[in-house]
């Protein structure tokens, strides 16, 4: 019985909210947010890129030359992404799809190339 009534009182003191933590909760919204935007403007870069006949894996290495390998792992996610959504173009082009080793190629980590990959896939 005694721990039924402190469980209120314990989530109403978690509920409390300082101006700190609710300036914490806007800025980690915001970066999420901008996190969001920044990925599928990538998507749709790559999207682009591959409606214009181009194939997705040469738009990850020019990306990532671009943008230097500190931004490699949403190159590569964005990369997958967007190969996911034009697969048979891409075959149909004669695209390997080879994402991580052009990733590799331009100069990205291996182990966050790979850690991107999986958590892409």
């Amino acid at each position: 019985m005694r721990n039924a009534r402190r469980g209120p009182e314990i989530l109403a003191s978690n509920r409390s909210f300082s101006p700190l933590r609710g300036r914490l909760l806007a800025l980690s919204l915001a970066s999420l947010s901008a996190a969001a935007s920044s990925a599928a403007s990538l998507v749709d870069e790559f999207l682009r890129a591959a409606d214009n006949g181009e194939c997705i894996e040469s738009v990850t290495y020019r990306a990532i030359q671009r943008q230097g390998p500190a931004g490699a792992s949403a190159v590569v996610g964005a990369a997958l992404a967007a190969l996911a959504l034009r697969q048979r173009q891409q075959r149909a082009l004669g695209c390997d799809g080879d994402i991580a080793a052009q990733a590799i190629a331009a100069g990205a980590d291996p182990d966050d190339v790979l850690a991107a990959t999986a958590a892409g896939l």
